[in-house]
């Protein structure tokens, strides 16, 4: 299946390298749309540089939302090709990515690649950060599997038929979109482990404590929305408890400034879980 590749961005320092790994493609992608949702002009002189390489790359840019699930739908209201491909622009993707994952949408309304989070980042960050989309699917909401939108592949009628990402969720938009596609539109979700992302993860303290609060208040609207549908319990309160104790058994072990970076990133969503439970009046913790 022929595919149009959606690169949302602001202007990040990494957009070049993504952008060389999708122009070093074993198959190229038909259509290739970077959608500036920042600054006007800002991506100006990188896009510039790569569209004589790459003739099917077109520039959008559109700031009426500030949100990735905002640039990743105008995206797809450019696209021309029946499969969706959606990269972020500071990961980077393998030759063989854009192959794989256009196989795949032969036979699966919604695929998932696989992630690699060694190459990007340093020894001592990924050993404590987790297993993120290795063998298969996002699982740890013990619900339907899903994908990070980071790596995250849709026949375009699906898109359609489910409206794109959810703006009313400016973080967890790809698991409510995964979500929706299996339970609105009885799409099958393929694990694609030729396509192979390497992913950056957030290494200063502040971004990771960030990232990882804005991601677990977001995953108490989740809760509130799919628990109706079929989403577990959170847990019970020795859980919750546990999960404060681990940042601070954490920082007591650090022995080095990645470790604390982990520690932080736990303690963000602990942080995230208390502020979303409150500000929604549904618990979740």
């Amino acid at each position: 299946m022929d595919v149009t590749v959606i690169v949302p961005t602001v202007g990040g320092p990494w957009l070049s390298e993504q952008l060389a790994a999708l122009a070093a493609q074993t198959r190229p992608p038909a259509q290739l749309i970077v959608v500036n949702n920042g600054v006007v002009g800002a991506v100006d002189d990188v896009i510039g540089r790569w569209m004589t390489m790459m003739p099917q790359l077109e520039l959008v840019e559109d700031r009426t939302e500030a949100m990735p699930g905002f640039a990743r739908n105008v995206g797809a209201d450019h696209a021309k090709e029946p499969g969706l491909l959606f990269v972020d622009d500071d990961d980077v993707v393998d030759p063989g990515y854009v192959a794989a994952m256009s196989s795949a949408l032969d036979h699966s309304e919604l695929v998932a690649a696989k992630v690699d989070i060694a190459t990007l980042n340093a020894p001592a960050l990924t050993q404590r950060w987790g297993a993120m989309q290795t063998d298969g699917p996002m699982t740890h909401h013990g619900f339907l599997p899903w994908s990070i939108s980071a790596a995250l592949g849709v026949r375009r009628d699906t898109f359609v038929e489910i409206g794109g990402f959810d703006l009313s969720l400016p973080i967890c938009e790809d698991t409510d979109f995964s979500w929706r596609a299996q339970l609105d539109a009885g799409a099958q979700i393929t694990f694609v482990p030729d396509a192979l992302l390497s992913y950056r993860l957030r290494t200063g303290l502040r971004a990771a404590f960030r990232q990882a609060r804005l991601w677990a208040s977001w995953e108490v609207e989740l809760h509130r929305r799919y628990r109706p549908r079929g989403l577990p319990a959170p847990g019970s309160p020795l859980r919750a408890l546990l999960r404060w104790a681990r940042p601070i058994v954490l920082l007591a072990g650090a022995r080095s400034s990645d470790d604390v970076v982990v520690a932080v990133r736990h303690l963000g969503a602990c942080v995230g879980r208390l502020e979303g439970s409150v500000r929604r009046r549904h618990l979740y913790l």
